[in-house]
């Protein structure tokens, strides 16, 4: 008798257990609410911190004792993804942790301009809380034949601690593919595909609209071919590594192989991060013969060919 009282006991809290587990499974916790939260699971959280966080953001209900014990047992504790999510008290467990195991977290438009350095991108990065500026730029570093040029300029959908080296491959990856058919094409000058993409990123820095950027690049080619200098502003302004309305003439004597005014040819890399129709600016050049630009009281360029002219359109 003694046995099947056991036998009783014990088929009663296998009972009781198996209705709490199909009720947390199958029933919300407010099967009628709206309400909807972001919840923060992070990195390294093991099963019974999950369960924790879900409970004091009230997603699910208090003291389902047997859940940590069950995510370990059925190896879901190691498949559930850290993130940010968006979980309500309306859904059931079983919809909550496929969410979680799909790790369909929350991701985030960000938007790279056109023209950013590698440090203005590590600085948005950091703004945003998707990568550590101090590791983006580590990787820059240590890339350098595919840092600050390389990085494509477009709009990217990551979640939050999406991770500096993840953010380097993604945006390298998408330079990549989006250059591909480009680096095919025959280049002005002879200049190598490196030559093409530092030609664009001044092209970049230079042109305020996408009409003048064939013919900024037309400047540049005619003076590489008479052996003049570029005389390039934005090349000043990436040595000074902030932004400065008017340059002295001690910033134009700054004394580094960037600065275009001290040296000829090409700076020796990339100012910047050109877009796409910079680089195909750089690659496809007007034909013009001018040899000057000035900025104009209506935003865009004057161009011209003498310098006596160069000066009478800059007053």
């Amino acid at each position: 008798m003694n046995f099947f009282r056991k036998l009783f006991f014990l088929f009663s809290v296998i009972l009781l257990l198996t209705i709490l587990m199909l009720t947390a499974f199958y029933f919300p916790a407010e099967e009628n609410s709206f309400l909807q939260k972001i919840i923060i699971i992070p990195p390294g959280a093991n099963a019974r911190q999950i369960v924790k966080i879900l409970e004091d953001n009230q997603i699910i209900r208090k003291n389902i004792y047997f859940l940590p014990l069950f995510l370990r047992l059925s190896k879901l504790e190691d498949k559930l993804r850290y993130g940010e999510y968006h979980l309500s008290p309306a859904m059931n467990l079983r919809q909550i942790l496929e969410k979680m195991i799909k790790g369909e977290i929350i991701v985030y438009r960000i938007t790279i301009p056109e023209g950013y350095t590698c440090v203005q991108i590590a600085d948005l990065l950091e703004n945003k809380e998707i990568a550590s500026k101090e590791s983006f730029l580590k990787l820059v570093r240590e890339n350098k034949n595919m840092g600050e040029g390389y990085l494509f300029p477009d709009t990217y959908e990551v979640p939050k601690g999406y991770g500096a080296e993840k953010m380097y491959r993604l945006m390298q990856e998408n330079f990549q593919q989006r250059t591909e058919d480009l680096q095919q094409k025959s280049r002005p000058n002879k200049l190598s595909w490196e030559e093409v993409i530092t030609m664009a990123s001044l092209i970049e820095r230079e042109a305020k609209y996408d009409e003048e950027k064939k013919i900024i690049a037309s400047v540049f080619y005619n003076r590489l071919k008479i052996n003049m200098k570029l005389q390039s502003c934005a090349t000043i302004q990436y040595i000074l590594g902030h932004p400065k309305e008017k340059l002295s003439d001690t910033d134009l004597n700054i004394d580094s192989p960037y600065n275009t005014y001290l040296y000829y040819g090409l700076p020796p890399g990339p100012i910047c991060n050109p877009g796409l129709e910079s680089i195909k600016a750089a690659l496809e050049p007007a034909e013009t013969e001018w040899l000057f630009f000035t900025l104009g009281p209506d935003g865009k360029h004057i161009f011209s060919r003498t310098y006596e002219d160069h000066l009478k359109n800059k007053m």
